[in-house]
């Protein structure tokens, strides 16, 4: 792998996770960019993208092998995380962003984009949160990404390295089977019952490939001007019922016409809502698919397996 004219290099950590995967695959569409996954099961990665253009290396042995190589790297992004609420399998999380950190720096990797989570705020009721609003983890895993924020920021500050921290909305995708509206989308399919409790929960889910397409939008951007935090989510948000109302509306659409629901009362004051403008305004970004479209998709999908 050489460089080639003007092409800047990305190292992608998690490669064969939902964000790296979609990062990847745009970022070898657009043609523009020289791309190295790292990852801890190579083979796995080699055979899921069956690219020659992309180079495919060990988290133990990735330096030695862009050195072997004499490959300089522009930006790292950062996507690996263990996807758990394990107090053991967190702490591990902690390790390897020092280590993957460190190490990018003194390989000279002069630009750093660290994928946070929305989960360093609090999740329940409240105002516009923006990247000034305190952070108030509720979880483990909220508290652990935090950690990984401050590690990220000590290290490049120290180092004189570009970097920002992504607090990242929570994504939704075809294969994402954990995320609400999958599960709710296959149990129509399936005839089997929905059941929610209260209903007047704010939600917001971001696509995967508009995750995607923003990172990229900033990758094309002047790393001089990032800021050290950004909101990145979906700015269209809607309650439980009106998600539930959506699925409904669809399901009719693909002749399922009585889903079973069940709503029991309660109240709940449940928000990942948060105030995305500046990612947006600095990036010109906007998502390309909401709510309606992931559900027409997630049908689409859901029934073609069938």
């Amino acid at each position: 792998m050489t460089k080639q004219g003007n092409k800047k290099t990305v190292l992608i950590t998690g490669s064969g996770g939902l964000l790296g995967t979609e990062l990847i695959e745009q970022l070898l569409n657009g043609g523009n960019w020289q791309v190295i996954a790292m990852t801890s099961n190579v083979n796995h990665v080699v055979n899921k993208f069956n690219n020659g253009e992309l180079l495919v290396v060990s988290n133990d042995s990735w330096i030695e092998q862009l050195s072997n190589r004499n490959i300089k790297v522009d930006t790292l992004i950062n996507c690996a995380f263990p996807r758990s609420s394990k107090p053991e399998e967190l702490a591990q999380g902690l390790p390897f962003t020092e280590k993957i950190i460190t190490d990018s720096i003194d390989y000279g990797i002069e630009h750093i984009i660290n994928i946070s989570s929305q989960s360093v705020y609090t999740q329940k009721q409240k105002k516009d949160v923006t990247e000034k609003s305190a952070v108030q983890p509720e979880s483990l895993y909220g508290m652990t990404k935090y950690a990984c924020e401050r590690v990220v920021s000590i290290l490049c500050e120290s180092n004189n390295v570009k970097y920002s921290n992504i607090r990242l909305g929570s994504l939704t995708g075809l294969n994402f089977d954990v995320r609400m509206t999958n599960r709710f989308v296959k149990s129509v399919i399936n005839g089997e019952k929905i059941v929610i409790n209260g209903g007047k929960q704010k939600l917001s889910y971001l696509d995967v490939r508009d995750a995607a397409n923003g990172l990229i939008k900033m990758l094309s951007s002047n790393p001089n001007n990032w800021k050290p935090i950004y909101n990145l989510g979906n700015q269209q948000v809607f309650t439980l019922i009106e998600l539930i109302d959506v699925i409904k509306m669809k399901a009719k659409d693909f002749e399922y016409d009585n889903p079973e629901i069940e709503v029991n009362h309660g109240d709940s004051n449940y928000n990942n809502v948060m105030n995305n403008d500046l990612f947006y305004d600095q990036f010109t970004f906007e998502h390309k698919f909401d709510l309606n479209n992931m559900i027409d998709e997630l049908f689409n999908q859901k029934l073609s397996e069938d």
